[in-house]
């Protein structure tokens, strides 16, 4: 079902069925990398092929890429962040090329210059331009403290390319604000995955549907589940913990609670583009031999810690969904939750644990579920049922919806 994420209520088209066969994807962060952008990119665009939908991703080109059909690279740069490369900056070129593949819409998951090309594309094509509302910009622009002048630069920047008046000085929400009316405003569809998003910032409320992301099942053999903790030195309770290990994903509040966690190892599943702030962090709390740091791994790998894990620990309050919640859910794991909005409209809703967002809350909240097991599997069996309602093709057909709306106010 397509929601107003305002009304809540169903939307149905007025107008006849627009039947959309080919939709040209456009992301700043992509594989290597790996984050909920891209799964839900992932999972979205193999679920629509399955119901007869090519798709076409657009990215910054990265030396790991291999050679695909379904996939159009523009050269890219390292940007020194999080491991992100910095797609070039958008040219006539790189629209005639996303044009030869014949799309029908396009649809933008990231604000940085792969999705203004992807903006561009659509206006210059004459194209629907469907935008999903992924990052929340201001929690990030926080976390890495980002200065106001720097965001208004690159505002300048973006405002010129789309012909837009340049911006009065501001402070760092109230220039994301008028970015994000900026990059939105040739939408006609803006996309978001909880409404957890429009508690925390200012988005054109007319074109907004919930749309919540899903994730595939990937069941893990019992022997899969050993060999993973045999590898990993893993004997006893295991708290699991997956997404990058870094600031913006609450890591410093993780760890400090963990040290109040007896008796159990931590596993920390991602990236780390911050190894030596994660050392003194690990060695401040006195967890280091304690805790295993395994960097990114395979589907399947994850999917054998998700089986093995007692308690899923998620103290990030940057997140719009957090689709690690629904993975640890389809393996029947717990979730300890900081963020009360996610836990409040989150896809798994009160089928996880909220704890406070300080050391002492969030190991006691841990704590109490490795102390009750049995209470732990049974709101791990809740938060199954809930993410088991959320399937790739639910989510297809779903956006599918939104791409018929999106044409027929094109």
């Amino acid at each position: 079902m397509t929601l107003n994420a305002h009304a809540a209520a169903p939307v149905t088209a007025t107008s006849s069925i627009v039947n959309i066969q080919r939709v040209a994807h456009f992301t700043d962060t992509y594989l290597p990398r790996r984050d909920g952008v891209v799964a839900s990119l992932h999972t979205l665009k193999d679920a629509l092929g399955v119901d007869g939908c090519s798709g076409l991703i657009v990215a910054p080109r990265h030396p790991d890429h291999p050679e695909r059909a379904d996939l159009l690279t523009v050269a890219s740069m390292p940007c020194g962040v999080a491991n992100l490369r910095l797609g070039a900056w958008p040219m006539s070129r790189h629209v005639r090329r996303v044009a030869e593949w014949g799309p029908q819409l396009i649809h933008v998951h990231t604000p940085g210059p792969v999705g203004l090309l992807g903006v561009l594309t659509a206006r210059r094509l004459g194209l629907p331009l469907v935008q999903t509302y992924h990052t929340d910009l201001h929690a990030y622009a926080d976390a890495y403290r980002v200065p106001a002048k720097a965001l208004k630069i690159l505002y300048e920047l973006y405002a010129r390319r789309l012909g837009a008046p340049r911006l009065k000085a501001g402070t760092r929400h109230e220039i994301l604000d008028a970015a994000n009316q900026l990059l939105l405003g040739d939408a006609n569809a803006v996309v978001v995955p909880t409404p957890a998003v429009l508690s925390r910032v200012k988005l054109p409320s007319a074109k907004i549907f919930l749309v919540p992301a899903a994730v595939p099942q990937r069941p893990a053999p019992a022997q899969a589940v050993a060999d993973f903790r045999a590898r990993h030195g893993l004997s006893g309770r295991v708290v699991l913990f997956v997404g990058r290990v870094n600031r913006e994903k609450g890591i410093e509040l993780l760890i400090p609670a963990f040290a109040r966690v007896p008796g159990a190892q931590l596993v920390l599943i991602g990236a780390v583009y911050e190894h030596r702030w994660l050392n003194r962090l690990l060695a401040k709390h006195g967890v280091a031999d304690r805790v295993v740091i395994t960097g990114q791994l395979p589907p399947s790998q994850v999917a054998a810690a998700y089986a093995g894990a007692d308690v899923f620990a998620f103290p990030s309050q940057t997140d719009t969904q957090g689709l690690v919640l629904q993975e640890a859910a389809l393996a029947g794991v717990p979730s300890v939750l900081a963020d009360p909005s996610l836990h409040r409209m989150g896809a798994l809703g009160d089928a996880t644990v909220l704890a406070a967002p300080d050391p002492s809350s969030f190991a006691a909240a841990i704590n109490g579920l490795l102390n009750d097991p049995v209470g732990a599997q049974a709101l791990g069996a809740l938060a199954r049922g809930r993410a088991l309602a959320h399937t790739p093709a639910r989510y297809a057909a779903t956006m599918r919806e939104v791409y018929s709306l999106a044409a027929a106010r094109s």
